[in-house]
């Protein structure tokens, strides 16, 4: 997976999923509870971590910077 920015406002999560989405890439928005709740906004997932690494690079070249993550 490649995470793609993690959120304090849902909807500023949904407002990224939703961009990346309409640029065909498959974005989920999950919620991590801790101390306070952050929502993760992630791409793929991808095979394995070559294929993330190539999906990084699309979305590096779509204007998205991120890091690739476990799933």
């Amino acid at each position: 997976m490649v995470q793609l920015g993690s959120f304090a406002s849902r909807t500023n999560a949904e407002h990224l999923a939703r961009q990346v989405r309409t640029q065909g890439f498959q974005a989920s928005v999950s919620q991590e509870a801790g101390g306070r709740h952050l929502y993760r906004v992630r791409v793929g997932p991808a095979r394995d971590r070559a294929a993330a690494s190539a999906l990084a690079q699309q979305l590096r070249s779509a204007g998205h910077s991120g890091s690739i993550v476990p799933r």
